[in-house]
């Protein structure tokens, strides 16, 4: 008898979430153009990560740019980004599928891609969320957000 009292609390546990203390995200809309020196920035990956605490890895947005440096930011499927105050870190997006592999032409091909990528190379201060400077506040009532990186 005394295992059903210690299934139920195991059960409301289970299904009351993570039980990090985090809150799931308000998404809006976000799309950013990221520049450097005024020219756009391709095939960049763009992290919008939230300074609160209240969230946790459930609330990190991210979005690879275009050709002309333009991206729309999604959490995992759900297309958006946390509104609030986010700490931003652009870095180098993925190779193309077909040069990920340790076969020599695939990395001759990927050497030809890196090489190919336009306004490079990325200053590695904005990488990280320890060295980037960009914080951007994401607001309900606004879906552009322009980044200017400079060199």
């Amino acid at each position: 008898m005394t295992r059903g009292f210690l299934i139920v609390p195991f059960i409301a546990v289970l299904f009351s979430g993570c039980g990090n203390g985090t809150k799931s995200p308000d998404l809006v809309s976000a799309t950013v153009v990221v520049t450097i020196n005024g020219q756009p920035l391709p095939n960049a990956q763009v992290m919008f990560t939230p300074t609160s605490s209240a969230y946790g890895s459930n609330a990190i947005a991210s979005g690879v740019t275009d050709d002309q440096g333009r991206a729309q930011l999604a959490i995992g499927s759900k297309s958006g980004a946390c509104v609030g105050e986010n700490r931003v870190t652009i870095s180098e997006g993925p190779p193309p599928e077909e040069t990920r592999s340790q076969d020599g032409n695939a990395q001759l091909e990927e050497a030809k891609y890196q090489k190919s990528l336009k306004n490079r190379p990325i200053p590695t201060k904005y990488a990280t969320a320890t060295t980037t400077d960009l914080i951007i506040t994401i607001a309900k009532d606004k879906t552009e957000y322009p980044i200017e990186l400079k060199r």
